[in-house]
């Protein structure tokens, strides 16, 4: 490109660096910036971002906070991108309060909040910290981000998984407060804890609520649980009437 005269733009070196990130080669991208500024080109928050993504990755934070620095030195405003990995580093380190200083910073800014604290509570569900995650969704309605039924989802999973039922049941009646739309993963959590604690009246209430009020088609491992505590506690009735049900919507077929 080069030799024939054309001089790399700012998209050029981003593309580049980013490139040679997800290989690895980080020495590499760093000259590559370099020479970028050196010759006069001004990197944007993609440059930075793409620089970024890899120390998030590797839980690299102070690396992370190296790049953000930089960015800030150079006068490049951050996006919503650049915040994310900032909250996400932090997060992933146990550090709630910079985390929450990084989201008042952009609260001030005026940058849209919903996407990052759904992906920050995406990263305690997968590390299983459910009271980091009940922190993190407090922040979110003190900021007046209305979380949505896979917010609701994550926390009511974790939850169960921890059996607390009644912080799972509190966030149910939150959903319905707030006219927040359950769906099929909705029901399967509420479903399979009942069913794990041998409540088959709640089970059952719950099915029929997903397949009669809401018009949801239960996954084949659902309806075979709530079928076999049916059986266990000796409800036959219920059990050929829950059968009925599903073959009535199409949702199976009858049992020969």
């Amino acid at each position: 490109m080069k030799t024939a005269g054309v001089k790399p733009n700012v998209y050029t070196y981003s593309t580049v660096i980013d490139a040679l990130c997800r290989n690895g080669q980080i020495t590499r991208a760093h000259d590559v910036f370099a020479e970028m500024i050196d010759v006069g080109c001004e990197p944007n928050s993609v440059t930075f971002n793409n620089m970024m993504r890899v120390h998030v990755k590797a839980g690299r934070t102070e690396k992370v906070l190296q790049v953000y620095n930089q960015m800030k030195r150079l006068s490049c405003p951050a996006d919503t991108i650049t915040y994310n990995f900032i909250i996400e580093s932090y997060c992933r380190d146990g550090n709630i309060e910079d985390a929450v200083k990084i989201l008042n910073t952009m609260v001030k800014k005026g940058v849209l909040l919903m996407c990052i604290l759904q992906s920050n509570l995406w990263v305690y569900f997968e590390d299983k910290d459910v009271n980091a995650a009940h922190r993190m969704f407090a922040k979110m309605k003190e900021l007046k981000c209305k979380p949505n039924t896979v917010t609701y989802n994550m926390l009511m999973r974790m939850f169960a998984d921890s059996k607390s039922t009644d912080m799972v049941l509190k966030l149910k009646r939150e959903m319905d407060d707030s006219e927040t739309e359950p769906n099929v993963n909705t029901y399967r959590v509420l479903i399979s804890m009942y069913c794990s604690m041998g409540h088959w009246n709640n089970a059952y209430k719950y099915f029929k609520e997903m397949i009669e009020e809401k018009c949801l088609k239960p996954g084949q491992s659902v309806y075979e649980m709530v079928l076999q505590v049916l059986r266990n506690a000796g409800q036959i009735k219920k059990h050929e009437e829950l059968v009925e049900k599903m073959v009535d919507r199409g949702f199976v077929t009858r049992p020969l």
